[in-house]
């Protein structure tokens, strides 16, 4: 979480402040101005999660939660009032058009949320496929104790791992949305305390910040922690014709 409140929280603050109705520009400029660190996708995704009778709503996690705003017939955004709007009804037709340019912002944010969520599980279960840039395995303490999302007394890490070629402690942090300060900062803290107490006499202790992206902030901030780096991932998805199978 980069500040506070979750975003869907700050959406109603946005929705108190703002005059209605209000635009979909409105409201990104509202939290550019308030709330930079929150990217403009995630704020599109929110606004059409929250828009109780937004067609593209369901595909949005957030939508989960109760509505903020329903969309008028010319487009623009007015406080959901669950006495008198459907939130079921569709907007009108000729703001279709304007959906389907938010399709890719929205669906990049959608992928994103679901890629965070399910990361360290990915990780952990397809470890043999990851290509770590050095041959790491999950560290095993002679107490039978396991690296993933290891308990210590300053927190959980997520990934605690040993490079095989060189003995050395590797913690693995994902970001999952913080900001670059708090994640780099968490992976310094437990750097620091493996290498108190788990590190055995000039064994080195290093990190990784495991991000779906990497900007000036998080480099510059990592770049401030000896042995701590950087790596992004990304996740293609591909859909091909089985051969010698035809639709009639």
């Amino acid at each position: 979480m980069l500040y506070d409140r979750p975003v869907r929280e700050l959406m109603r603050d946005a929705a108190s402040e703002l005059p209605m109705p209000t635009t979909r520009a409105a409201i990104i400029d509202w939290f550019g101005q308030r709330y930079p660190l929150v990217k403009k996708s995630t704020v599109t995704a929110h606004i059409t999660g929250l828009t109780a009778n937004d067609r593209n709503r369901h595909h949005i996690p957030v939508s989960r939660y109760p509505a903020i705003f329903t969309r008028m017939a010319d487009g623009r955004l007015a406080v959901y009032d669950p006495d008198t709007d459907l939130e079921d009804e569709l907007v009108p037709e000729d703001d279709v058009a304007a959906d389907e340019e938010d399709v890719a912002e929205i669906s990049s944010a959608t992928m994103e949320f679901a890629l965070e969520a399910h990361l360290e599980e990915f990780l952990v279960g397809n470890w043999s496929a990851v290509n770590w840039g050095r041959p790491l395995r999950l560290w095993q303490g002679n107490d039978g104790a396991n690296g993933q999302q290891l308990s210590t007394p300053i927190g959980r890490l997520d990934l605690l791992c040993v490079d095989t070629a060189t003995d050395t402690l590797v913690v693995v942090e994902l970001k999952r949305g913080r900001s670059p300060d708090s994640v780099v900062g968490q992976a310094a803290r437990y750097m620091g305390w493996v290498r108190a107490h788990l590190a055995a006499p000039g064994q080195k202790v290093q990190g990784i910040v495991v991000a779906h992206e990497c900007d000036d902030r998080l480099r510059y901030a990592a770049a401030a922690v000896p042995g701590l780096t950087i790596m992004t991932y990304r996740v293609t998805f591909d859909l091909a014709p089985v051969p010698g199978i035809a639709a009639d």
